[in-house]
């Protein structure tokens, strides 16, 4: 009986620590990303293939995670976000955030500024991109990427996630960070 409860013991030990050294890598992998997040993250990556940056400029964090998925959720409320966010020493925020698609996506009108290649796939990136309307001037705080797939699911990144272009809070973040960011790309 000893034997039994020492084994038992030492199992789940062992299944406690390679728990933790597995969660101490997705942290250490993907940076920026709390224990709640990565939490939310592993759930979510049963569901569908997840793209996430293995760099982060300084200070970048998971602000928050949005998942509604699964099997009972229908697809026009199906949900999947990933936002990091950080403050700037003169009070305003960089923000950008990775979405999933799941319903009614549709391209962008705007002209592509970079491709730049990535672990999970080529991605399309309009930074401040000419004005469809009037070719002499860009769209100004504009930053996001045609919808790139990752295994069956489309992603987009948008480089100013939740704002107005008019809201003086929101900082860019500036093109070579963003290209960056988007290089670094991986499965989760």
């Amino acid at each position: 009986m000893k034997k039994i409860v020492y084994f038992v013991s030492v199992i789940l030990l062992s299944t406690a620590i390679a728990a933790a050294q597995a969660e101490a890598a997705g942290s250490a992998r993907f940076p920026g990303l709390s224990p709640h997040h990565l939490e939310i993250l592993n759930a979510a990556k049963k569901v569908t293939a997840i793209p996430l940056p293995t760099w982060l400029p300084a200070g970048f964090k998971a602000q928050k995670v949005i998942a509604k998925l699964g099997g009972r959720v229908p697809i026009e409320d199906k949900q999947l976000v990933i936002i990091y966010s950080k403050k700037l020493a003169n009070g305003k925020t960089q923000q950008f955030s990775l979405e999933a698609g799941f319903d009614g996506l549709g391209g962008l009108p705007y002209d592509v500024t970079k491709v730049i290649p990535t672990a999970v796939g080529k991605l399309d990136l309009m930074y401040e991109p000419k004005d469809p309307d009037d070719e002499t001037k860009k769209i100004e705080r504009f930053s996001m990427t045609e919808w790139f797939k990752v295994r069956k699911t489309d992603f987009h990144f948008d480089g100013m996630y939740g704002s107005n272009p008019d809201n003086p809070a929101i900082a860019m973040i500036p093109l070579a960070d963003t290209e960056k960011i988007l290089r670094s790309l991986r499965r989760f």
